[in-house]
């Protein structure tokens, strides 16, 4: 329901804009403005509940958080009173006398690219930390795409601040038709919109190959073929409006009926990246359907939202045209917190996996495919937490080595205690696999 109800106000805030300008029909400010102030106080709601949401503990968890967890969400709440007083700064003077502040836009847009590339950064290293440990396609597939999607969320803030520079200072009161119409552009700004449809492109389809990779265990209930038919319909339905950059084959319609074509295209085609978004939440959400244990059904809940949201909300258009009111804010100003949940899910979600043994058996007896990625960082995580205690071990007896009152059972009792905390069990699992692995690539092929 969260997630439904947050990818339908970034459909409306996105393509509101773009319907009015193919229209015939022009409303009162004031109808626009309180449509405007409707989608702000609905996405404060949104917000409150998924932080709540987020913060909320498990008192039968023995999960530590850490203070990276306490951090990163002082980061994330402190984000989100900026720019909800920032949209509160818009619509005040909106009301009361008739205007708004670019500055307040361009800050707006860069607060909320800024602090989705930092959680997705964070998230990448994550990764790239336990494909260092465990290699698997499928980490390296969402590898690949989170790291386009910072790149193509950085080109964004650049493309958006450059247009935004070229607005009027103040905004005043002015019809959608001719924003839409009259929307500056300099030569900067026409270069980085075919390089951020690239990199946009490029980051939806490796996760989409990673979501259909995690998804083709329902491919032997339905069939490969209709299965890859019906997951090829996001793609495919993100993909087409590109089309018209190559060859436009509704470009006859364009040309004899342009508001029949201007409605049909933002009618049809106006959720691209919210459906596919959509879609990428599946993988998450059908796997908290398979595990029994309250915690790791949150955290897979959590990566669910945060991957639906951040995906749907990376659409900086309407915003650029700067009408007025400010229609693409609540869209863009939903960036953060779905870097935030994804980011924190995924992490909570591996280190759950490492410290709970009965979750590890639990996925390694299941046969869904949903199953390998948290079997995968689970274990890449416990084994860089036991990399941490070896090397706090072997610090600890070089340190005791160099004193000058040295002796072995010295060392012996000193180390006792840090021993003793190691899970012992998860670093025979961890053997087991390694010595598995090494003895099939060591075995005669033939």
């Amino acid at each position: 329901m969260v997630i439904i109800v947050a990818i339908s106000l970034m459909v409306i805030d996105s393509t509101i804009v773009k319907y009015i300008s193919f229209s015939n029909k022009e409303y009162p400010t004031p109808v626009y403005v309180s449509i405007f102030s409707t989608l702000v106080v609905l996405f404060v709601g949104t917000v409150i509940v998924l932080l709540g949401f987020a913060n909320s503990k498990n008192s039968e968890s023995g999960l530590k958080r850490g203070l990276s967890a306490k951090t990163t969400y002082l980061v994330i709440a402190v984000t989100q009173i900026l720019l909800i007083s920032i949209m509160v700064m818009i619509i005040q003077p909106t009301i009361a006398f008739k205007s708004y502040s670019t500055l307040s836009l361009l800050a707006l847009v860069f607060i909320s690219h800024i602090t989705s590339v930092f959680f997705l950064i964070m998230l990448v290293l994550t990764l790239v930390n336990w494909i260092m440990t465990k290699r698997d396609r499928v980490l390296s597939l969402y590898t690949i795409s989170f790291s386009l999607t910072a790149i193509a969320i950085m080109t964004s803030l650049i493309y958006a601040t450059n247009v935004l520079s070229h607005q009027p200072s103040t905004i005043r009161p002015l019809s959608i038709h001719n924003s839409f119409i009259g929307l500056p552009r300099s030569e900067l700004a026409i270069s980085f919109g075919p390089t951020l449809d690239i990199i946009s492109i490029l980051s939806f389809v490796s996760v989409w190959i990673a979501s259909a990779v995690l998804m083709s265990t329902y491919s032997r209930r339905i069939g490969k073929i209709r299965y890859w038919m019906i997951i090829s319909i996001p793609l495919i339905y993100f993909i087409f409006p590109f089309q018209k950059n190559v060859v436009d084959i509704f470009q006859s319609l364009a040309i004899s009926s342009p508001f029949l074509y201007g409605v049909l295209n933002v009618t049809i085609f106006s959720a691209t990246k919210q459906i596919g978004a959509l879609f990428f939440s599946l993988v998450f959400l059908a796997a908290s359907t398979l595990v029994s244990k309250h915690e790791m059904q949150k955290y897979l809940l959590i990566s669910a939202i945060g991957i639906a949201i951040l995906y749907g909300s990376i659409e900086i258009d309407t915003l650029l045209f700067a009408t007025y009111p400010p229609f693409g804010v609540v869209t863009v100003s939903f960036m953060p917190m779905g870097s935030y949940m994804l980011f924190t899910g995924i992490l909570l979600s591996a280190r759950l996996v490492a410290q709970d043994k009965e979750l590890r058996m639990e996925f390694y007896r299941s046969a869904m495919s949903q199953m390998s990625l948290l079997k995968t960082i689970g274990v890449s995580e416990m084994e860089k937490q036991l990399m941490k205690d070896y090397k706090s071990v072997d610090k600890h007896t070089r340190s005791l080595e160099k004193g000058s009152n040295f002796k072995k059972e010295n060392v012996k009792e000193a180390l006792h205690g840090l021993v003793d905390d190691m899970d012992v069990e998860n670093a025979r699992e961890i053997l087991h696999e390694v010595l598995t692995e090494v003895y099939q690539k060591s075995r005669p092929k033939g």
